[in-house]
């Protein structure tokens, strides 16, 4: 009878920390359709692209202080569809359909909107410990690069891509969370050396969007179509984590915080999830 009071007890207090973990810590309103948040250090704010309405022109790039206290919605405007952010030195990088567009850290004056021929639909970015950029063209399959010198290349266009959305560099790898079709997207590695694509997930997922380290060997990855964020190792191993809504983009974890920031697009939301 006692093993049976600790059990159900015990029971009970899993289901309440399930329960809490699906729950946002904070709701942050004021976007539109926001798909990317990074966290710059030196300057202590997060960035947030929006994506904006169907009007060209309106997307733009939101910067948030770290507790919320200074809010610029509107920050960076005259974009027509930002996704995936970088901060490199006192320059903010954001893919825009077809440009790579860099700015000022300082000013929030754009300096460049740089062409990338062949592309279609630039979504997230990445640099390896050089300096180099990588990103994601969801449409084309493709991963382009841009050296220090600001040289782009196609770095790796291939079907078993499977509609790269985000990246993550490692020494070894690019790390890709995959669109995919039908809700099939994996998570996939690309060694660097050979340019090899590997899946690591064992069978698709979902609509793959952003993908996060979690600091021990692990990931945090999104699915965009179900709201649903997991974590994956190397070796394929999956596990659900919490469960969010529709449309959670291009994801980022501050382990030293323990938080989760999810740019909600359809709810035009940041939600904070506390990952202790």
């Amino acid at each position: 009878m006692k093993y049976f009071i600790l059990l159900i007890i015990f029971c009970g207090m899993t289901a309440i920390g399930q329960e809490q973990n699906n729950t946002p810590e904070l709701k942050l309103p004021g976007f539109s359709h926001p798909e990317s948040v990074i966290f710059d250090e030196k300057y202590d704010y997060f960035y947030v692209s929006n994506m904006g309405g169907r009007t060209e022109g309106d997307g733009f790039i939101s910067r948030i202080s770290r507790k919320w206290q200074d809010q610029e919605h509107s920050w960076i405007s005259g974009l027509n569809d930002p996704k995936g952010l970088l901060v490199k030195g006192d320059r903010l990088y954001v893919t825009d359909i077809k440009h790579l567009i860099e700015m000022d850290l300082n000013s929030g004056e754009i300096l460049q909107r740089i062409p990338v021929e062949g592309a279609e639909s630039l979504n997230d970015l990445a640099m390896d410990e050089e300096g180099n950029i990588f990103f994601s063209d969801l449409a084309q399959s493709s991963i382009y690069r841009m050296n220090e010198e600001g040289v782009i290349e196609e770095w790796l266009n291939s079907p078993e891509l499977e509609k790269p959305n985000g990246l993550f560099v490692t020494p070894e790898y690019i790390l890709v969370a995959a669109w995919g079709d039908d809700q099939n997207g994996n998570i996939l590695k690309v060694d660097r050396s050979t340019r090899e694509i590997t899946r690591i997930s064992k069978e698709g997922i979902g609509n793959m969007d952003g993908i996060q380290s979690k600091g021990n060997g692990e990931y945090y990855v999104s699915d965009w179509a179900t709201g649903k964020i997991y974590t994956i190792d190397l070796e394929g191993n999956l596990k659900e984590v919490l469960a969010s809504e529709k449309s959670s983009g291009d994801i980022l974890y501050l382990e030293n915080d323990k938080k989760l920031y999810l740019p909600m697009n359809h709810q035009n939301e940041l939600w904070i999830y506390n990952m202790n």
